[in-house]
C-alpha cells in the first residue's frame, strides 16, 4: 500500500473557510433550517458522507448539512470538543477522549468501517513472537488508536501496556528509529508499515485478526440527538444510501472518494483493502453486549488508564444512550 490518509495523526487546523454547506442551493430547499455541522478528516470510511453530498442524498432527505473537512482526526475531535461542530468522525480513542476531557457524551450514531489488516505491530527479526515482547522498546504514536492495537495484541498473549516500555514518537519517525535500533518494534500503518517490512521487520500482530474491534464511526454530542433525533436518523439514512450506491457504481464513487482524498484511484483501491466497510444489517451485531466493539473499548480503556490518559471508566452503554434512535435509522435506511 503506498499511501494512507493520516486519520490518526493529530495536527492542527483551524475551521476558517472549510464549511461546505451541502445540497442544492445550501440547503435551501432543506426542511431542517439549522445546519448539521459535521467534521471529518481524510479516510475513506467516511468518503460516503462526501458521495451523499455530490449525488443529492441530504437535500433528497431535507437535511442542510455542513461538512467540516480538517486534516486530522484529533482535529476533528477538539472542534467536537469546543462546540464548534456537532458531531464527528472518531476512533474509540477520539470517543473516550471527548468523554474525559469535554464533559460531552459522544453516542455512535453508525460504524462505518474497521480496519482489516491496515494497522500492524511489526517487531524486529531478533523478537522471535509477541511473547518475546516483554520488556522490549515499542514505538506508538501518542494520542492515536496504536495504543488500542498494541492493547488488543498484547491481550493476545496475556500481557498489558505495562509489560513493555512505550517509545512515543510519530509515525513518520518510526522507520528510521527500526532501522536504527532505537525501538524493537512499533505499531503503525502504510506507507510507514511498508517501509519497517523493507528494513527487515515481521508482522507480529495485525487488526485483520481483531475484525471489528478497531474501528471508525460518526458520532454526534448526546444532547445535539436529543434535540434533532430526526435529522440523526436521515443523516446516517443518507450515509448508507451512499453505501449502496458505492456497490453499484463503484468507479463513479471511487472517483469522488479519491478526489477527496487527493489520491489517484489505484491508491485509494489499495487503502480500501486494508478495511472493511460496515453494512447497516452488522451495525447493531458490532454494537451488541459482548459484541466486539464493547470488547476493543474495554481492553483500549484498559490500556488507557493504565497509562493514566483516562480519568474515568465507562461502558459502550455509555455511548450508545441512543440505540433506539440508530436502530431506527439502520432499519429505515
Amino acid at each position: 500500500m503506498s499511501a494512507s490518509p493520516p486519520r490518526r495523526r493529530f495536527l492542527t487546523a483551524g475551521l476558517g473557510s472549510t464549511l461546505l454547506l451541502l445540497g442544492s442551493g445550501g440547503g435551501c430547499r432543506a426542511r431542517y433550517r439549522e445546519p448539521i455541522r459535521f467534521a471529518t478528516n481524510p479516510w475513506p470510511g467516511y468518503d460516503p458522507l462526501y458521495i451523499a453530498r455530490d449525488k443529492g442524498y441530504f437535500d433528497d432527505a431535507g437535511l442542510n448539512v455542513a461538512l467540516v473537512d480538517l486534516t486530522s482526526i484529533g482535529a476533528s475531535r477538539r472542534a467536537f470538543e469546543r462546540g464548534q461542530v456537532d458531531g464527528c468522525g472518531a476512533t474509540l480513542v477520539e470517543i473516550l477522549l471527548a468523554a474525559d476531557q469535554s464533559g460531552l457524551r459522544p453516542q455512535i450514531a453508525a460504524v462505518v468501517d474497521y480496519s482489516n489488516g491496515a494497522d500492524a505491530l511489526i517487531a524486529a527479526g531478533s523478537v522471535k513472537n509477541l511473547a518475546a515482547l516483554r520488556g522490549r522498546r515499542v514505538a506508538i504514536e501518542p494520542g492515536t488508536l496504536h495504543i488500542q492495537l498494541l492493547a488488543l495484541a498484547l491481550d493476545s498473549v496475556q500481557l498489558t501496556v505495562r509489560d513493555v516500555a512505550l517509545v512515543p514518537m510519530p509515525q513518520s519517525a518510526m522507520p528510521a528509529a527500526f532501522a536504527d535500533g532505537l525501538v524493537d518494534a512499533a505499531v503503525c500503518f502504510p506507507p510507514e508499515s511498508n517501509r519497517l517490512l523493507e528494513k527487515g521487520g515481521k508482522v507480529v500482530f495485525h487488526s485483520g485478526q481483531v475484525p471489528g474491534e478497531v474501528v471508525d464511526t460518526l458520532v454526534f454530542d448526546g444532547a445535539f440527538v436529543a434535540r434533532r433525533g430526526n435529522e440523526v436518523q436521515a443523516f446516517v439514512g443518507a450515509y448508507y444510501r451512499a453505501m449502496g450506491f458505492m456497490a453499484t457504481n463503484p468507479d463513479e464513487a471511487h472517483a469522488i472518494m479519491a478526489r477527496r482524498e487527493n489520491m489517484s484511484i489505484d491508491e485509494l483501491r489499495q487503502t480500501i483493502a486494508g478495511l472493511r466497510y460496515v453494512s447497516r444489517e452488522a451495525q447493531l451485531e458490532l454494537l451488541s453486549p459482548g459484541g466486539p466493539v464493547e470488547h476493543s473499548l474495554s481492553r483500549l480503556q484498559g490500556a488507557m488508564m493504565a497509562l493514566a490518559q483516562l480519568r474515568q471508566s465507562r461502558t459502550l452503554k455509555d455511548f450508545l444512550i441512543a440505540r433506539e434512535l440508530i436502530a431506527g435509522a439502520v432499519v429505515s435506511a
